[in-house]
Order: structure tokens, then sequence, then C-alpha cells
């Protein structure tokens, strides 16, 4: 083989590889227990989001409005709700976050595990986090998680297209929009 044609391979290989980086490949875990797996979900947008710990009425607020999106969505989009370990989530706590969630939220948005979403969690970080939150890795956007509410945005082939910060609303106009985009 010339040193020109396994030159124009490796290239193709290569970014047929940086290509396919996509929230498809991961697998999180259900707080119900298992695993799912995100490629169910090719040909649908995916909301990622990290929720609140401590019961209130702005965090019953905003499982409200995340139910309500993902209901009058339900063909098109399918939400992600991630408790964090680095906003206190503990497995002990696990049974009772499971009930909270579940009478906010329906059978319909997938609910993790506890999951490390942080930066700062280095080698503990999950996975999709590490995705999420590095542009090394997403090819988009380099941010990190600071607490609930923060709202990352793919488009039906996988690709992640826009990261919303808590103060953006679930049902305000900042999420629309972002639904809107092509």
């Amino acid at each position: 083989m010339s040193n020109k044609l396994s030159f124009a391979l490796t290239f193709v290989f290569a970014a047929t590889i940086m290509w396919t980086t996509t929230i498809h490949q991961f697998n999180v875990p259900n707080i119900e227990g298992g695993s799912q797996a995100l490629s169910s979900y090719q040909g649908k947008r995916i909301l990622v989001i990290t929720l609140p710990l401590v019961q209130s009425s702005s965090a019953d607020s905003l499982l409200y409005a995340l139910d309500t999106l993902a209901s009058a969505r339900s063909n098109t989009l399918k939400v992600i709700a991630v408790p964090a370990y680095e906003d206190g989530y503990t497995p002990a706590q696990k049974a009772g976050l499971q009930q909270w969630y579940r009478s906010k939220l329906r059978t319909n948005i997938i609910i993790t595990e506890g999951l490390y979403t942080r930066k700062t969690s280095g080698a503990q970080q999950h996975a999709l986090f590490k995705w999420l939150t590095k542009v090394s890795e997403n090819e988009n956007f380099d941010i990190d998680v600071s607490g609930p509410g923060y709202k990352f945005f793919t488009k039906e082939n996988g690709e992640l297209y826009s990261v919303l910060q808590p103060f953006s609303r679930i049902g305000g106009g900042s999420v629309q929009k972002t639904l809107e985009i092509q």
C-alpha cells in the first residue's frame, strides 16, 4: 500500500472516530436498577438535567415543569434526570429520592442513580459528564456543573448543541427556543 493511500485511510478513519462521538455511546444506571443505553434514543433529542436533592417548593416546581415538558414532547425528546454526588447524593437517600422524584416525574423520564457530574471529581466523574463538560470530548462546549439545574441538549444525531445554566427555567423562553433550534 502506498504511503499516500495509507495516510488517506488513516485520516478518514480518524475523522470517522471523531464524528461518531455522541451521547448515544453512553449507558446510565437507572435509580430503579439496571442500566439504560442512550443509543435507544437515536432520532430523538435528549435533555440531560442535574436534579435538586432537597424537597422545596422551587424544587417541586422544577420537577413539575420537567414532567410537563417531557410529556408534551414525548415523541421528540427524552429526558435524563441526574442527582449528583457533589450536591450531597448518598446511596442511603436513594429510596426517598426515588419516591419523591417518581411522585413528580412520570416513568418516561429516566432518573439515574447518583452520578459524579463535575470535572473536579477527576477520575470519578461519570463518562457521560466527561463528554458533556469537556470540549475535547463533545467538540462544542467546555463548561462545568456547579449545582442542580444544568441542562445539556443533544440533537437527534447525538451531538451536544446547547448548555443552559440553572437560571434558565424549564418552562421559560430559553429552553423553548433551544428546543426549536434545527
